[in-house]
């Protein structure tokens, strides 16, 4: 996996565009019997998954343990490292690239909040014990097909950004040294970017649009720093934790639904040149076994097991986002809300509609999150609305006043090409 000329996207080796889908089993690897992860593993594969983002060490904040009771390193001296613990997640590591899809592992959890920030070692540990826990992570996973994700769900902004911008000097900074992309994976609504324009290490800009659906959220995600940033930066900028389905919205205190995710999923891909976005399912992400809220996650709501949760509807809904995003030249999509008339959620952060176009106009999508009307500002003889429920394309007929017209209120994808 490499970056692509331009710096928008990811790619492959031989410079193939490479979609980031990415599925989020953080406690997977850890907690996962070899049959359930191989199972696991396929039906994600099978739904156009490309990556699965998961921690690659115990303890953290939502396992203290793997399955068999190990811990990554020994807690009293963590420059003793446990071999054993390493030789299991090895064998899922492989499954994952087995299964054709990316490893993307987050290398220290650094979330401080709660209880949970103890048992993290992004916080808990002192930084050359940090720096050497990582480094052998990388070092024994460096042959893997990943992209390495330096932190998780920290605050990496102002004074606490010289201690990642430390490690990620000192960890992946020889740039002689041919490697996998590095990003950080910030906590929920932070940009700490401007601390950061000089690091050469870091590839790509994650961020973390949360798990709250109210109106300041989704204007953050839709008109904030995640779709400005692109006009200044060239690297791949990514949501790697939109809201999970099911998992309780802080702002209604209910189960998001998979149309909710569908909002967040869909913006993220069209706020910025589009180069991927990350789905979650709760109880797949923490790798429950049983109905139960996940350790340390108070306030989250009852998850189901993993193997229910895997099949919430969202994960079909994924599968028809991989069909429709396979069918366009996607990594050539940037912003261009100018294309549309400005008819629809101006003023409404719930109805904004998320537009994006490929260069000379060839091909237009955009998110309109409850229908509507809108007028095309360019001639296009093919248009099409998409519906993301069923997978199914409409003919968009336009109007006698020359507008398209949703099919009706639920949420619908418009396209338009000219060829």
């Amino acid at each position: 996996m490499k970056i692509a000329e331009g710096g928008r996207h990811l790619a492959h080796e031989d410079g193939t565009p490479f979609f980031y889908l990415a599925d989020t089993a953080w406690n997977g690897p850890l907690l996962s019997t070899q049959a359930d992860w191989a199972a696991y593993l396929a039906d994600r594969a099978a739904k156009g998954f490309t990556a699965i983002q998961f921690i690659l060490m115990a303890p953290w904040g939502a396992a203290y343990t793997d399955a068999e009771g190990r811990t990554a390193f020994n807690l009293d001296d963590p420059s003793q490292i446990d071999e054993a613990f390493f030789h299991r997640m090895d064998a899922r590591v492989d499954a994952i690239n087995a299964a054709g899809l990316l490893a993307v592992p987050v290398l220290a959890w650094a979330a401080k909040f709660g209880d949970s920030a103890r048992h993290n070692p992004g916080v808990a540990l002192p930084e050359r014990a940090l720096q050497n826990l990582i480094r052998y992570q990388v070092n024994r996973y460096a042959s893997r097909h990943v992209l390495w994700l330096l932190a998780g769900d920290g605050r990496y902004g102002g004074l606490r950004s010289f201690k990642w911008k430390r490690l990620g000097r000192r960890i992946f900074g020889d740039r002689t040294k041919p490697r996998a992309p590095v990003g950080l994976h910030p906590m929920g609504k932070t940009w700490p970017y401007s601390s950061f324009k000089r690091e050469t290490w870091l590839d790509l800009l994650g961020y973390q649009s949360s798990h709250s659906s109210d109106a300041k959220t989704v204007d953050w995600l839709l008109k904030g720093p995640p779709a400005k940033a692109w006009l200044h930066e060239t690297r791949p900028i990514l949501n790697l934790e939109p809201c999970y389905e099911g998992i309780h919205n802080w702002s209604t205190q209910k189960p998001f639904t998979n149309a909710e995710v569908r909002r967040a999923m869909y913006g993220s891909l069209l706020n910025a040149p589009t180069a991927g976005v990350t789905y979650g399912a709760h109880g797949v992400w923490s790798w429950e076994t049983t109905a139960r809220e996940p350790l340390n996650h108070p306030g989250t709501g009852i998850a189901r097991p993993w193997h229910e949760a895997a099949q919430l509807p969202g994960s079909f809904d994924v599968q028809r986002m991989a069909a429709l995003f396979s069918s366009i030249d996607w990594w050539r999509l940037r912003p261009a809300p100018e294309l549309l008339h400005p008819r629809i959620g101006q003023d409404d952060p719930y109805r904004l509609m998320s537009v994006a176009a490929t260069p000379k106009n060839n091909c237009l999508i955009a998110y309109l999150p409850r229908g509507g009307e809108t007028e095309l500002k360019l001639t296009a003889p093919n248009t099409q609305w998409y519906d993301p429920r069923s997978g199914r394309y409409h003919v968009a007929q336009r109007s006698a006043t020359g507008t398209y017209i949703a099919p009706d209120n639920q949420d619908w994808i418009f396209l338009a090409k000219k060829t």
